[in-house]
């Protein structure tokens, strides 16, 4: 995430909230549903993420998409400092 950029806190999310980012489109290519998760993993803290993924899942979404690295959202993340709670949102 860019520095200029932050997660938006304190403010409560509503499943109409977490449905918007069930629909953002790409246009390089990246796949659709790796799209919305690493969207959502970038503006969401690790509560409201778990809420997005378990709605994500609800609706059939490929929650192990890859991006045009071959990599899926888990995969990239992983190695990331604060990460450890996305990660069982995702793998759970």
């Amino acid at each position: 995430m860019k520095k200029d950029k932050s997660r938006v806190e304190g403010v409560e999310w509503g499943e109409a909230q977490l449905r918007e980012y069930l629909n953002f489109t790409t246009f390089d290519g990246t796949d659709k549903d790796f799209h919305c998760l690493h969207r959502a993993y970038t503006r969401m803290t690790a509560d409201v993420f778990a809420d997005f993924v378990a709605l994500f899942k609800a609706e059939n979404r490929n929650i192990h998409a890859i991006n045009l690295q071959g990599k899926t959202l888990a995969e990239l993340i992983a190695s990331h400092d604060k990460s450890a709670d996305y990660l069982t949102a995702l793998t759970n």
